[in-house]
């Protein structure tokens, strides 16, 4: 059996070096990069969870742990990193003897290279118990950066932890050790209860480590581990991050061990660690087949398809007609419209996005609630109504997940929350559905009104025109649900197709008879100007279109009219008329 002092010799353990050196340029970059951030503030935040003794061994000489590796990068660019930056590093071990050695070595390091922009905070605790001690020490804001080194030596790390760190609003850069084979050991004593053989102690504690670690929501005896770690990968994905995973394997075979996760909300982030991860493959296999695109394929990655952004205002007065403030808080849609959508228009024009497959890429403003909070007491005395919003969607569908994008809906409905608490009402347009949060009517007012658009109930039309936006029957089902719990719902019939373009558009009472339940619709024709321009020649889609308009609207009002509707033709569109255009201040 390995003695303790023999775990901290790595002279034949090619797997421990390569970590180290991964971690090593990677923190490299995450100093660099960080420091070019003149928008961030100057104190930051590194956590080591498993920090060990500080240092290894390595043929007789000593080699630097993640301790050393982060004191030592800071010490080499600290004539380089800003004048007023405080770094503070909180090292965490269990071990009492290795939490003494740590403690000395570090004391030590410090002390000889005057690190005074370093302040160390050590924990002889397990991370799982005093994670909440030194998450209160943070200044939990997007301009406080966050590095994040998990390293257990088995699956010592609660997924509880995980998530505490990853809902953090700090940008976020996490190297993390998902020990595969330690996954694929314990996944095989659970498949062995499953099956009715005994356990004994041993392996009853076994499952509760495995059930702690990725929690009960995943599966083990339907999944193999690749599909386990995918899963576990979601904790961080669903908060926005993004991650690329180099697998290390065993020195004797071709088996993984573990992979080395690195997560990211930032996408040139995590493409640089991308690179760092394909020139280390390069060096110890050879140059790929097919260069160096055959070694990316190599590596694992998922990405959550949600960026952030930084805004520098948030709350303005529209010029749209029948609206009053609004607020963007997403650049981007992933519904994809091609009628052509006007905003993504706007974002190309402006360079915030660089074509259609890029717009459907959407960004949060991850900073929205701070300028809102200072913005609502500037002009919440001028303020009638807040629309989400003209430039996006607010409940963004993900058509392939058939669900709506978690990050864009957990942001809307903080910010309808906020706006109400201010007794500031909101209304809302989606091409998604409502979740069910809308119906707490203690959390939102009353006076709320929930809109959808709706301009076709045809199936084809809409995979050529909106093809990612949900299923026109969800969207109506989902307001239906808002109207039969009393709230305020409404439609927008707007861009409104010629039959040129759906052959159902005629039949706009078809449309009108699921509209019943709403209190107001609004009504608008398509502008083929506009398609001519997005698509070519499109002259005999719209000739003639202004007889068909004011048909469609006259139909319109006729049926607002007898089913006590209220109703605005938008401006632009035959019998329009300007007394409608206050329809949301009434």
């Amino acid at each position: 059996m390995r003695s303790k002092d023999d775990l901290w010799d790595i002279t034949n353990r090619r797997s421990t070096k390569t970590k180290l050196e991964i971690l090593d340029k990677v923190f490299n970059m995450w100093l660099t990069v960080w420091n070019n951030q003149n928008w961030a503030q100057n104190e930051w935040y590194i956590l080591d969870l498993f920090a060990g003794r500080g240092e290894y061994i390595d043929s007789g000489k000593k080699k630097d742990g993640s301790p050393l590796i982060f004191l030592r990068n800071i010490k080499e660019k600290k004539d380089k990193l800003r004048p007023n930056l405080k770094i503070k590093l909180f090292l965490v071990e269990k071990n009492k003897a290795n939490f003494n050695y740590l403690k000395t070595l570090v004391d030590r390091y410090k002390s000889e290279h005057s690190l005074d922009n370093v302040n160390v905070y050590f924990y002889n605790a397990d991370c799982n118990a005093i994670i909440d001690d030194i998450l209160k020490s943070l200044n939990n804001s997007v301009k406080n950066p966050l590095f994040v080194f998990i390293d257990p030596s088995g699956l010592q790390i609660k997924k509880t932890t995980v998530e505490k760190i990853v809902s953090l609003k700090n940008p976020k850069d996490i190297l993390f050790n998902y020990i595969l084979e330690g996954v694929t050991r314990t996944s095989g004593v659970v498949k062995k209860r499953h099956f009715g053989k005994n356990l004994n102690t041993k392996e009853i504690t076994t499952i509760k480590t495995l059930k702690e670690f990725i929690g009960d929501d995943v599966d083990v005896i339907e999944a193999d581990r690749m599909k386990i770690l995918e899963d576990y990968a979601e904790t961080f994905i669903s908060q926005g991050l993004r991650v690329v995973g180099y697998d290390i394997k065993y020195p004797d075979r071709n088996d993984t061990i573990y992979y080395l996760l690195f997560f990211s909300k930032k996408a040139p982030i995590t493409k640089i660690v991308k690179d760092i991860y394909v020139r280390l493959r390069e060096k110890e296999t050879g140059p790929g087949l097919f260069g160096r695109k055959d070694l990316e394929r190599t590596l694992f990655g998922k990405e959550c398809g949600i960026e952030s952004i930084q805004r520098r205002s948030l709350l303005y007065k529209t010029k749209v007609e029948y609206g009053n403030w609004t607020i963007n808080h997403i650049t981007g849609c992933k519904h994809g419209c091609k009628f052509p959508c006007y905003a993504m228009m706007m974002a190309k024009k402006f360079g915030w996005v660089q074509d259609y497959e890029d717009w459907r890429i959407p960004r949060i403003a991850s900073n929205a609630l701070e300028l809102l909070d200072r913005e609502i007491l500037k002009y919440k005395d001028q303020i009638d109504f807040v629309h989400l919003c003209f430039m996006s969607d607010p409940f963004m569908y993900d058509f392939e997940k058939k669900q709506l994008v978690p990050e864009v809906k957990d942001l809307t409905l903080k910010i309808i929350e906020r706006l109400n608490k201010e007794h500031i009402k909101v209304t809302t347009l989606t091409k998604g559905v409502y979740p069910d949060d809308i119906l707490d009517q203690k959390r939102f007012l009353p006076e709320n009104e929930y809109g959808i658009t709706l301009v076709s109930l045809n199936d084809k039309f809409k995979e050529q025109y909106e093809p990612f936006s949900a299923p026109y029957r969800d969207r109506l089902n989902s307001l239906k649900t808002l109207a039969n719990a009393g709230l305020n719902t409404w439609v927008s019939m707007e861009p409104y197709p010629t039959p040129e373009l759906d052959k159902t558009a005629q039949n706009i009472t078809d449309i009108l008879d699921e509209l019943r339940f709403v209190k107001k619709i609004i009504f608008g024709k398509l502008n083929y100007n506009r398609l001519a321009s997005y698509k070519g020649n499109l002259i005999s889609v719209w000739k003639n279109n202004e007889d068909f308009y004011k048909e469609m609207a006259g139909q319109v009002i006729n049926f607002c009219q007898k089913n006590g509707i209220k109703y605005h033709i938008k401006s632009g569109t035959p019998l329009s008329k300007s007394n409608t255009v206050n329809i949301f201040k009434e």
